[in-house]
C-alpha cells in the first residue's frame, strides 16, 4: 500500500494504489489547499519531495496549469524558488507508490 507523507509535519497515510493525491489525505481527513478540483486553477499545487516516479504521468490539463503556475512563480519570486522542483495538482495526480510533498 503507497504511503503519502506531507513534509515537515508528523502527517504520512497509507493510501490505495490509484488513488488521487487530494482525495485520498481528504477522504482520510487531511485537507489540502484547493479550488476547482479539476485542474484548471492550480489551487492545489504541491512539490513533490521525494517519489515522482510514484505517480501517474501528468495528462494535458495538468500539463497545461502546472506550466502556468510554474510562470506566475517565476514572474512573483524568481526563477530560483520554482528551479528543480516537481511540481504537481493533488487533484490529479494518481499514487502508485510512496510519495512525500508539500504544499506550495
Amino acid at each position: 500500500m503507497p504511503r503519502v507523507s506531507i513534509a515537515d509535519t508528523d502527517k504520512s497515510l497509507d493510501v490505495n494504489e490509484g488513488e488521487i493525491i487530494y482525495d485520498a489525505l481528504h477522504d482520510r481527513g487531511i485537507e489540502l489547499p484547493h479550488g476547482c478540483l479539476s485542474g484548471s486553477c492550480g489551487a492545489c499545487r504541491v512539490e513533490i519531495v521525494e517519489g515522482a516516479e510514484n505517480l501517474t504521468p501528468p495528462g494535458a490539463i495538468e500539463t497545461n496549469t502546472v506550466d502556468a503556475v510554474k510562470e506566475e512563480f517565476c514572474k512573483i519570486k524568481g526563477e530560483a524558488f520554482i528551479q528543480n522542483k516537481t511540481v504537481r495538482l493533488s487533484c490529479r495526480a494518481k499514487v502508485n507508490g510512496n510519495i512525500v510533498i508539500r504544499p506550495i
